[in-house]
């Protein structure tokens, strides 16, 4: 994360008010995602999700290898709640990307791993997910700094140096428990999100 996409994100914002546009959903996503056009990289890498606990928005403790292997397709992206940046973006567009991914039938899960674990509680991330109407869909993941480093290193997105704001916008895609990975290093709209998964996943076109 960098100031660029801080002061990106509030400069569109300010242009929709000064011009008197509304900004529904869909133009929200049309946003990013034309600049995600031109700032995103999509490789496949090859991942295995560690075996150590972590804690949902719920409080609930869970087996973050058993919780990946426990659908066909999982989805998982970093944010961290006090993020004034690009985590906002990222977090809706995944809530934008929900009702077309329904769609598909796949048994699918999208997993947010909070960056910043001493700071984002159970509690934080359950009032974040309600600010965002996130579902049940999307879930949220924290646990002791330790564990939360191992999985950020063991998916290759841990930050540089000590100051948060320096992580960088990266979405992984797993579909089943063998195979690459599709890793989509920078930030992406729900419709760059759509036409990833669709290629990756190999379901039919999305509508």
């Amino acid at each position: 994360m960098n100031r660029f996409f801080e002061r990106y994100s509030n400069l569109v914002v300010v242009v929709l008010i000064i011009t008197g546009i509304g900004f529904s959903a869909k133009t929200i996503a049309s946003g990013p995602d034309r600049q995600a056009e031109q700032n995103f990289l999509v490789s496949q890498k090859n991942y295995t999700a560690v075996d150590v606990d972590l804690v949902t928005a719920a409080g609930e403790s869970v087996n973050f290898n058993q919780l990946v292997s426990s659908r066909e397709v999982t989805v998982i992206s970093f944010i961290f709640t006090s993020c004034a940046g690009i985590c906002p973006m990222i977090t809706s567009n995944m809530v934008r990307a929900v009702p077309e991914l329904d769609k598909t039938g796949d048994d699918y899960q999208i997993l947010l791993v909070s960056v910043d674990p001493d700071f984002d509680t159970p509690e934080r991330l359950s009032e974040y997910a309600q600010r965002f109407n996130t579902g049940n869909t999307i879930d949220f993941l924290t646990g002791p700094r330790e564990d939360v480093v191992e999985v950020l290193r063991s998916l290759d997105a841990l930050y540089e140096g000590s100051n948060k704001m320096n992580h960088q916008p990266v979405t992984l895609i797993r579909n089943s428990d063998a195979g690459p990975w599709a890793r989509i290093d920078g930030l992406i709209g729900s419709e760059v999100l759509l036409e990833q998964y669709q290629r990756f996943v190999g379901v039919d076109a999305l509508e």
